[in-house]
């Protein structure tokens, strides 16, 4: 394989993780401006730094989590040395975007929240790193596969848009996860990797 090639194999990486770097800087950089620190948009609790550091730093954990399932259908494709590793990034990856997400989600909820609320929303926070937990222990074992290509498919479909395959029979273009063809109903060749 050629260097160009492997450099297009991990392109994809590079763009996720300057999404990331992006995020996480215009979020910081932003809410730390006076105009947005001084502007509140309910009545003196909820200012727009925290709107925006909210929004910065959900999509920076948004785009961390593709990059999980992007990294885990990656290695499920090629396989080689590393494939044992497909069954953990998900579950490892997604144990941080959970932990992260509450604290980012109070900027904008805890504002809104009585001490009640915040109990309960906590609680969920609890279960929900246990579940993640649980599922890196599980991939840990190698009892993960089926959770983790639950999770994969929803990303293996979105690939697929717009890609397809030609029937051998009658040369009719079928989406690339048909089994089928759509015209002449033979059966397609499995898409390569």
């Amino acid at each position: 394989m050629s260097i160009a090639n492997n450099n297009k194999d991990v392109s994809w990486a590079g763009r996720y993780v300057a999404v990331i770097v992006v995020s996480l800087i215009l979020a910081a950089a932003i809410g730390s401006m006076d105009l947005f620190e001084k502007t509140f948009v309910i009545q003196g609790k909820l200012s727009a730094s925290h709107l925006v550091r909210f929004l910065g730093y959900s999509s920076a954990l948004a785009a961390l989590w593709m990059l999980g399932q992007h990294a885990t259908l990656v290695l499920h494709k090629q396989g080689g040395r590393w494939a044992f590793m497909q069954h953990l990034i998900l579950p490892v990856v997604t144990l941080v975007v959970v932990a992260s997400v509450n604290s980012i989600a109070l900027l904008v909820l805890k504002p809104m929240m009585n001490a009640a609320m915040h109990n309960i929303y906590n609680w969920v926070f609890i279960v929900g790193i246990l579940a993640c937990s649980a599922w890196v222990l599980m991939a840990v074992l190698g009892q993960s596969a089926s959770l983790t290509q639950a999770f994969t498919s929803i990303a293996e479909r979105i690939d697929a848009v717009g890609k397809t395959k030609e029937c051998g029979a009658c040369n009719t273009s079928n989406e690339v996860t048909a089994k089928f063809c759509k015209r002449c109903g033979k059966a397609l060749p499995e898409t390569a990797a």
